[in-house]
């Protein structure tokens, strides 16, 4: 088994979880001793996660949380690097003493690999009767969760004065709230969706356990406390006329009120692909990444946080609000928090997000910082201890990218390092995808901020910007326009820069005129100082003499 460990250890999959593969060797090493029956939660908590001896096991679903990401990654692994190793190792669900098994090299494949699925009528009655129990199970689970959660209300209008907003702040309070993701339901009982529904719940656990993600997957159990769960997610799939309907609910844990709801109606035949059902997945686990509905939510809780009791992902959500509308007063806000959390909790995520709102008032000059060399050091410096504390984290790799990209470094190791390590994170892909059509690599850029667009609910002004930035190189003056008016950022110079531009090509003198205004008002010495701005926004020649064209001819007649 241990050669079977340092085979999944040395995988892409765990490369960069470092949390999942110290809980695997941990448990593994503690099996083979003969200490597998005797692994209970709280050791793992002290032993693996360093938790103080005072740990409760019962009342932090840390453990349970690691162990569900844990089994996800080992099914991640084995459905493809490790789909050939001989030895699989299994963490069976309510234990924490591993398991393996055996699986011949050789083996010949069955007919399911050698023909795809077969018809629903020619499967055996023992697979009929599991599906059919899986059903059953998911239901009293589903029961069992929704009485507690009652409980928990009836609780709260009779015991807690403070009513039910007080018993989420509590939730969250120490972290990322969790989102119970319940089994997908086959409404109809068609034969063949199923398969289909347990496919989209592993790939929501799988998409969820992601940095991107507002909420950290969890799965539906009895025996778990359902006061800890923030959020319940769950769907259902239903054939009709050759296409599948596929819905999606979130519904606040604690009083049951309903957040967000979405359809998918897909042909059949795109759903009997690994690429179809996760592009599905994708969609559906978007509610739970910034910009969405769930962001929304969580937004307005850590707006009411005090300023003594804020958490690192309270500051992050509000540099997210920052970065949905480049905003002078949310670029404060979050600066002041990352800087105040910073002095008690100094995580990697503080310090790339203070990083990373740095860099930007070097950039953009929010609070007259434009162009200091002293801000783009201490952005420089607080890139550095981002990467010391946690080189694998999203808003670390960001920050760094970031003072490299404005310092006049070259990113590009970087940016593709982040590309590869997060290929599913939309504000990823338009932060690199911007770098690079800032610089000239626009068809690069162009794709990757296209693919953020697609993957989030409400794309922030910003994919837009770099969208028209593109349309402008391009001489597409329409096209810049029209992207151009979906840019709400009032105190953004470069959001200005590019409306105006836009619409004096485009044919809006108007919009252009009064964009040109509001960038005078935020830089008095844009006239003369335009060429310098370009330069340190890293802008290459031919988009810097389209902007710089648009920019004169959006310029009110003499």
């Amino acid at each position: 088994m241990r050669a079977a460990l340092e085979r999944v250890l040395a995988s892409r999959c765990f490369e960069q979880a470092a949390r999942s593969s110290s809980f695997l060797r941990y448990v593994v090493e503690q099996t083979l001793a003969g200490q597998g029956e005797r692994l209970k939660g709280y050791t793992i908590a002290v032993e693996v996660f360093g938790r103080p001896v005072d740990f409760d096991a019962q009342s932090d679903p840390l453990v349970r949380v690691e162990a569900g990401r844990l089994r996800r990654r080992l099914i991640e692994y084995y459905a493809d690097e490790g789909r050939d190793d001989p030895v699989r190792i299994e963490l069976p669900r309510g234990s924490y003493s591993v398991a393996s098994s055996y699986h011949g090299r050789h083996a010949a494949p069955s007919a399911a690999v050698l023909l795809g699925p077969m018809p629903d009528q020619q499967e055996n009655a023992a697979a009929r009767n599991r599906r059919r129990w899986r059903r059953i199970r998911a239901v009293l689970v589903a029961a069992v969760i929704l009485a507690g959660f009652a409980v928990i209300v009836v609780q709260q209008l009779d015991l807690d004065p403070a009513g039910p907003s007080a018993t989420r702040a509590a939730l969250a309070a120490d972290g990322t709230p969790p989102i119970v993701v319940m089994p997908f339901e086959n409404l109809g009982g068609a034969d063949g969706l199923n398969e289909l529904a347990a496919t989209l719940t592993e790939e929501m656990f799988l998409l969820l356990d992601r940095p991107a993600a507002l909420a950290t997957p969890a799965e539906a159990s009895a025996g778990s406390a359902p006061g800890a769960s923030a959020y319940v997610l769950n769907g259902t799939v239903r054939a009709s006329d050759g296409r599948v309907r596929i819905t999606a609910r979130l519904a606040l844990a604690d009083t049951g009120r309903q957040i967000w709801s979405d359809a998918y109606d897909e042909p059949l035949a795109a759903l009997q692909s690994a690429a179809g059902q996760h592009s599905v997945a994708r969609r559906v686990a978007a509610v739970a990444e910034p910009y969405g509905p769930l962001f929304d939510v969580e937004l307005e809780r850590a707006r009411g946080v005090a300023a003594d009791a804020l958490h690192p992902r309270d500051c992050v959500l509000r540099y997210y609000e920052y970065r949905r509308v480049f905003g002078a007063a949310q670029h404060s806000a979050a600066l002041s928090c990352f800087e105040r959390v910073l002095a008690q909790e100094p995580t990697a995520g503080a310090w790339g997000g203070l990083a990373l709102l740095l860099a930007d008032a070097w950039a953009h000059g929010f609070a007259g910082q434009g162009g200091n060399a002293a801000v783009l050091d201490r952005a420089r410096e607080a890139a550095r201890r981002a990467m010391d504390v946690d080189g694998e984290d999203l808003h670390a790799n960001l920050a760094l990218v970031s003072v490299q990209f404005f310092g006049g470094a070259d990113p590009l190791e970087t940016a593709e390092r982040i590309l590869a390590t997060w290929p599913d994170n939309a504000e990823a892909a338009a932060f690199v995808g911007a770098m690079f059509v800032l610089s000239g690599n626009t068809d690069r850029g162009s794709a990757l901020v296209e693919r953020a667009i697609e993957w989030t609910p409400r794309p922030p002004g910003g994919y837009y910007a770099t969208r028209a930035l593109v349309a402008l190189r391009e001489q597409r003056y329409a096209n810049a326009l029209a992207s151009a008016l979906c840019i709400d950022s009032p105190d953004w110079p470069l959001g200005h820069l590019i409306v105006a531009a836009a619409g004096a090509l485009g044919g809006r003198p108007d919009l252009a005129a009064r964009a040109r205004a509001r960038l005078v008002e935020l830089d008095p010495a844009i006239d003369t100082s335009l060429p310098d701005v370009l330069r340190r926004w890293r802008v290459e020649p031919m988009l810097a003499r389209e902007l710089e064209r648009g920019y004169a001819a959006a310029a009110p007649a003499p």
